[in-house]
């Protein structure tokens, strides 16, 4: 008979007016990898937080291992054992892997450290759980799926039964996803439960023994073993799809081209980008978003190969000014890198404008007839005084409405769909596809392709920095199977 872990029954959680929780049910067993899909990020932060912690809520009961941890009437505000691991490191860069496990770790009284007896010590733990790593390394040269495995190990060592695993494929590579996932079916073979959050169906179905599609604080479906198909999942998300996935480019043009380039990842990589034509390169490594960005934008150049831009050299003096060249960037934090957020919505939706027109000052007339267009796709976020008090999504929107108002010649787009939930990726996708519309040429770098293929019209697989495969739109459901299998015959 399966052990009950973890029982959430009718939990409410309601803050300020807003509700974040709204009824949940929730349960998971022990030695069970659950899978949640995030329908929206609503409530997310703050499952994964009382989770962890005895916050107060406002209806329900929590148990956790058999007790009544949390209720309505009672909260403590104790800590259960859980560990999260996450695109944010819960380790001191500075430190040694044997630090991080011992010394930081609460309790850990000694005054005098032998570090022979931990290095004994951390070396028999992760033997024993079979998890490779150099435990004398630095934590800033841990690789990211190194650093995911110091966490898995350190979250073990505090006695943790119920290990989070947020999104994990936004920050670690294929090979590295598929390693990892490996592991965490090695310790829930130990007992050990997983609650693993995703947004994409595909990623979560491919490790977990049940799945919960969480929507807007609630639990509106959970999907047995035997249910975890795209068939099952379609009714749920019918309203996700992208409308006019299906338009070809406008021009067959070619506007950027990588001819052989070599930098420190980039080891030959050729591509050709076309007018209205949305290419993704799929970094199998997870390292090739930063050289190709560096040479875009002038902070480094090609050890050998060159680039054109609509068969023009593309030189560093150039790429200096890449926005004047007719390229534009949207880096993977691109909410906190490229918004003023103390600034109104209007300000930083004009803000490329005046390159755009060759004047320092907006015209009047034209700056109303701006407002006025996006008003009817942006809504009364418009009329906005600070964007820092725009919720993520419309962040998001605000940055792919200023590159449609640029109407640059390339956009190039780093993990566009690595955050916000569900609707916001869709809503992505979306703007992206306007953006197409223009003439635009856009380049997709990513180490997770879910979704992007409702949008791409070509797929590139990169892999030690050379392209080795790539597929017309046609191809991709047929050869992208045969590829998993190549990649799962690799580990």
């Amino acid at each position: 008979m399966r052990r009950e872990l973890l029982r959430m029954n009718h939990v409410s959680l309601v803050w300020n007016g807003e509700i974040f929780l709204d009824n949940l049910n929730f349960q998971m067993f022990a030695g069970e990898i659950m899978g949640l899909l995030t329908g929206r990020d609503k409530g997310h932060k703050e499952l994964v937080d009382l989770l962890c912690e005895n916050l107060p809520i406002s209806f329900g009961t929590v148990w956790f291992d058999g007790k009544i941890v949390n209720s309505y009437s009672f909260h403590s505000k104790s800590a259960n054992k859980v560990y999260v691991i996450e695109q944010t490191s819960h380790l001191v860069e500075r430190l040694s892997v044997v630090d991080n496990l011992f010394v930081l770790r609460k309790g850990f009284k000694k005054y005098f450290i032998n570090e022979r007896v931990l290095n004994e010590q951390a070396e028999a733990f992760f033997k024993e759980q079979a998890i490779p790593i150099n435990i004398r390394k630095r934590v800033s040269s841990l690789t990211p799926l190194e650093r995911c495995l110091v966490e898995l190990g350190k979250g073990l060592l505090l006695g943790c039964k119920l290990i989070i695993v947020d999104n994990p494929g936004n920050f670690l590579s294929q090979y590295e996803l598929a390693q990892f996932q490996a592991m965490l079916k090695n310790i829930r073979n130990n007992g050990i439960s997983i609650l693993y959050i995703g947004n994409h169906h595909e990623e979560l179905f491919q490790i977990a023994d049940r799945t919960s599609l969480f929507y807007d604080g609630q639990i509106i479906k959970v999907f047995e073993r035997d249910e975890m198909t795209s068939r099952q999942m379609a009714p749920y998300i019918t309203d996700w799809f992208v409308p006019d996935a299906e338009t070809d480019p406008d021009s067959e043009e070619g506007v950027l081209h990588f001819h052989s380039v070599y930098t420190r990842y980039l080891q030959g990589l050729g591509f050709v980008l076309h007018r209205g034509e949305c290419l993704t390169l799929y970094d199998m490594d997870n390292q090739i978003a930063g050289d190709i960005l560096s040479l875009l934008t002038g902070t480094t150049v090609c050890r050998r190969g060159r680039i054109t831009l609509e068969h023009d050299p593309y030189d560093r003096k150039q790429a200096l000014d890449y926005l004047k060249a007719g390229i534009a960037v949207i880096p993977k934090d691109c909410t906190e890198s490229l918004l003023f957020r103390e600034r109104t919505y209007m300000e930083n939706l004009t803000f490329l404008l005046d390159r755009k027109l060759k004047r320092s000052v907006i015209p009047g007339r034209i700056y109303k007839s701006i407002r006025n267009e996006y008003a009817l796709v942006a809504g009364d976020v418009i009329f906005e005084s600070t964007v820092a008090n725009l919720p993520l999504g419309d962040q998001i929107a605000l940055v792919y409405h200023r590159i449609h108002l640029f109407k640059p010649r390339v956009l190039v787009c780093v993990q566009p769909l690595a955050r916000g939930d569900m609707f916001v990726r869709m809503r992505i996708l979306a703007l992206l596809r306007e953006i197409l519309k223009e003439g635009t040429a856009v380049l997709i770098i990513t180490a997770n392709i879910s979704d992007t293929l409702e949008i791409s019209d070509r797929l590139m697989v990169v892999e030690n920095g050379k392209c080795t495969v790539s597929y017309e739109k046609s191809e991709f459901e047929f050869e992208l199977c045969k590829n998993a299998k190549y990649i799962c015959s690799r580990l």
